[in-house]
């Protein structure tokens, strides 16, 4: 330490030092101080209950405390004594705090409202805004624009103008709406609204206009988006909004993340933070079975195109237009093939029917895939188990208005089975009727587009499909259900990885929300796990955020976050933990609505 601090004063800087440092500081973290919120009750016998979330201020000498039990507690992080305690701060649960200078901060609660606060008098609220009609979960403020941002568990995301007071209140305006969303929050620099949901995906809006984002994404729907990657199935209602993840979008542009860890089959995303240089995204989501959670460290950045996929992107452009009749004008449908074909002429999908190639393509540095959906191919697995197990987060009017999400997903599984007892009861009449068949030459299925079909009656648990047969091959049931899908072939976008580290959690206290974060240098993460906090770094050596090189080799194979300390010093589980944004200070809150103040102890 000596040595470190003479370099420092003679003003070298050596790297290996000061990792070495940091990680003795951030390794000897202790306890020193606790408040146990529950065992003060109020003049009314009044207790806080769980601490929902902790929220410093910029200048790092006041905490603020939101309670499961409408209360909210103001601390000063100098002395860590109470400074105030507001009983009756809303009238349902407060969820979240959010600075937007040193002494004015907003709350969002369970009774559908959003609170502002001066710290010079915490005796009253200084406005409540109204708009959202469930949960607020989460409030975010753009310096670039100016504006508070809120979001909940109606979807919605509002914007509001602080310095607009009317007689009506403040000028707000609903910007984006996204089914099962979670948590939204804006990077420091202010560039870029990220949002997680519980339908296993992150959404990141690059180059971030708030007064324009109601515009520029009128009508996109990313669940259903998300759907048609899913499902590999060529959806009009959402290829339409396409133009939104080019490059050629110059204000909030889209991109999606939902690449996650082998084991875990994300879909529930509960917490999301930026690391405070903008450099990453960190996660907490809940598998599918909901016997772990796992923190991810995904890359926020966009990714970097190619020259030779710019100027794919600008010359092939109109030629991929008029291939594509059926799609909307506003569509930017910038494709170029780069790679052979995924699938061979011939082969057999997982449902037992041909496929034709599937091609793979790049649009501007993300990868595209052309998909036919004549050409043979049944549902999914994934996503016949994604309609089956999640039928209330998709829209009915997908395909058509009249027809239930419930209903297509049904028809789905049975045309899958109806096509298997088909394709062998094809197998079985052919083997039959061998010396009446034509040559195998007759019935190759590029050579002989006319041939004579005819159709097979397959009974399935008691009902009877028809399901088109010929010398070619199998009409897919999919492909009666939806007549408009027969057009020519149609791109779908797959998704970049941006997957770069995890680590895997304790499930305890289920239907807990645990709010992980990032140390104010972004070395650390301090995770939430079972009664206590766990420090994850990038390496053992506590570097800080990987270099260009080494960033490149985790990009391609993701590694395990590393634990530098882990401290259980509370009775129950934690739900939140914090760092100061000036000091290697951490806080925690648990269920049972004690604080917990940790320091180095060097």
């Amino acid at each position: 330490m000596e040595q470190y601090l003479s370099r420092r004063e003679s003003g070298f800087r050596s790297w290996g030092d000061e990792n070495f440092v940091m990680r003795r500081v951030y390794t000897s973290m202790n306890m020193f101080n606790s408040y146990h919120a529950n065992l003060r009750p109020d003049e009314a016998g009044r207790h806080t209950g769980a601490i929902f979330n902790l929220e410093f201020n910029a200048d790092g000498n006041v905490l603020v405390a939101a309670t499961e039990r409408k209360c909210v507690l103001v601390f000063d992080a100098i002395t860590q004594k109470e400074i105030v305690k507001v009983p009756d701060a809303h009238t349902d649960s407060v969820n979240c705090i959010k600075f937007f200078d040193d002494r004015l901060f907003a709350t969002g609660s369970d009774d559908f409202t959003v609170a502002l606060w001066d710290l010079r008098n915490m005796r009253e609220k200084l406005r409540v805004l109204h708009g959202h009609s469930n949960w607020v979960k989460n409030i975010e403020y753009s310096s670039k624009d100016k504006l508070l941002v809120s979001s909940g568990f109606d979807g919605s995301i509002f914007t509001w103008d602080i310095a607009s007071h009317t007689e009506q209140g403040l000028i707000s305006q609903r910007v984006f709406h996204a089914s099962g969303l979670m948590r939204c929050r804006i990077s420091p620099t202010g560039d870029k609204l990220v949002l997680c949901t519980s339908g296993g995906y992150i959404m990141i809006i690059h180059h971030l206009d708030l007064t324009t984002l109601h515009k520029d994404l009128s009508g996109f729907r990313p669940g259903i988006y998300r759907l048609m990657q899913l499902g590999d199935q060529y959806i009009p209602q959402a290829a339409k909004y396409d133009h939104v993840f080019s490059r050629r979008q110059k204000k909030n542009r889209v991109e999606l993340v939902t690449d996650f860890p082998e084991h875990n089959d994300a879909e529930m995303i509960m917490a999301l933070q930026i690391h405070p240089h903008c450099r990453c995204m960190l996660t907490r989501n809940v598998s599918c079975d909901e016997q772990s959670e796992w923190t991810c460290i995904h890359d926020i950045n966009e990714e970097t195109p190619t020259a030779d996929a710019e100027i794919e992107e600008e010359v092939v452009v109109p030629k991929l237009k008029r291939r594509h009749p059926s799609s909307t004008s506003g569509r930017a449908a910038t494709t170029s093939e780069t790679a052979p074909a995924t699938a061979p002429e011939g082969s057999v999908s997982q449902d037992g029917l041909p496929t034709r190639p599937t091609r793979r393509f790049t649009r501007g540095g993300l990868q595209v895939f052309r998909y036919n959906p004549t050409a043979g191919r049944g549902v999914s697995a994934a996503y016949a188990r994604h309609l089956h197990e999640r039928p209330e987060s998709f829209i009915p009017d997908i395909w058509a208005a009249e027809v239930t999400v419930q209903e297509r997903a049904t028809r789905q599984i049975r045309a899958r089975e109806a096509n298997n007892q088909a394709a062998a009861a094809v197998a079985a009449s052919q083997r039959q009727t061998t010396a009446s068949l034509p040559s195998s030459e007759d019935t190759d299925p590029e050579r002989s587009s006319t041939s004579s079909g005819g159709s097979i009656g397959v009974t399935n648990n008691g009902t009877t499909v028809r399901v088109d047969i010929g010398p070619r091959r199998l009409v897919p049931f999919m492909a009666t259900m939806a007549p408009e899908l027969k057009s020519n072939d149609h791109s779908i976008l797959v998704n970049a990885k941006k997957l770069l580290y995890y680590a895997s959690e304790t499930n305890t206290k289920p239907g807990f929300i645990k709010e992980p974060g990032f140390s104010a240098d972004g070395r650390i993460i301090c995770s939430p796990y079972g009664n206590g906090v766990r420090l994850l770094g990038y390496s053992a050596d506590c570097c800080d955020y990987p270099s260009y090189k080494t960033f490149e080799e985790v990009k391609q194979s993701p590694r395990q976050l590393v634990e530098l300390a882990h401290i259980t010093e509370h009775q129950d589980v934690v739900l939140c933990a914090k760092f100061s944004p000036r000091e290697p200070l951490l806080v925690t809150g648990c269920n049972s609505g004690e604080v917990t103040w940790y320091r180095p102890n060097l």
